[in-house]
């Protein structure tokens, strides 16, 4: 996709510089994939300002975001953006290789920092639900899957029928429509007030099982807060003094 059109299903976000990656891996992929790109890297000297402007409404426009870290990152940018992206929610397919003990760059001390950079983020992404990829052609594979799935957005219809296959005793899963996605909502005897989960429509069919599941832990634990007692009293987490209460009782 050429610099100058800020289009594209997929952003191809991470270093530019000399990299080779989007030309010799990506780029092919995603053409022979049929899902459109975005590239931002653009040959030495040729940037401008009317090129950040592209990117950033080719970034906001894309339905998924490819970044790259590879072990020749040397930079913290991208993964300061890619952490800021997943935070964000949005739909990213995630590359990242660590510095290997053998880089002829980076000091021992550089390199540390550069790995601890990286723990950080893969640790978020899979706080996250956003998988990490070793190789670059894995992660383009995933983010043309990712483009091809928001071409065709989830129906209502489609995330009831979903959890009509959900089997939890005890409890039914109630979905709703949003201006941007769905509310699921978990309902047992009695409902759980103020806690709808989102599914945005660009999601799968295993990231609606997965909210399902999150939703279900979620309401297991409301309820063993609300339910668990030791001799009457409440207890709402790990900290409870036995000895103090015993105290109490003899007092």
């Amino acid at each position: 996709m050429s610099p100058q059109s800020p289009s594209g299903q997929i952003f191809l976000g991470g270093a530019c510089g000399a990299t080779t990656w989007r030309r010799d891996i990506a780029i092919p992929l995603l053409e022979q994939a049929g899902v459109t790109y975005y590239n931002p890297q653009l040959p030495p000297g040729a940037w401008t300002e009317e090129h950040e402007k592209l990117d950033m409404r080719a970034k906001e426009g894309a339905a998924v975001l490819l970044f790259v870290i590879s072990r020749a990152t040397r930079g913290v940018a991208s993964i300061a953006e890619a952490a800021y992206l997943i935070g964000q929610g949005r739909p990213l397919a995630l590359a990242l290789e660590s510095i290997p003990e053998s880089c002829p760059w980076a000091s021992p001390e550089e390199r540390d920092d550069l790995n601890r950079g990286r723990l950080f983020l893969r640790t978020m992404a899979a706080h996250h639900g956003v998988p990490v990829f070793d190789t670059v052609e894995a992660a383009t594979l995933h983010a043309a899957a990712l483009a091809r799935l928001s071409a065709s957005p989830l129906s209502l219809e489609a995330v009831r029928q979903l959890m009509a296959e959900v089997d939890y005793p005890g409890l039914r899963f109630a979905v709703d429509e949003a201006p941007e996605g769905f509310f699921l909502r978990v309902m047992g005897p009695q409902e759980m007030a103020g806690r709808d989960w989102f599914l945005p429509r660009t999601a799968g069919a295993s990231d609606v099982i997965r909210t399902a599941f999150k939703a279900a832990v979620a309401w297991a634990e409301h309820e063993a807060r609300e339910l668990f007692r030791y001799r009457g009293d409440a207890v709402f987490g790990p900290h409870i003094d036995v000895e103090r209460l015993r105290r109490a009782a003899r007092n």
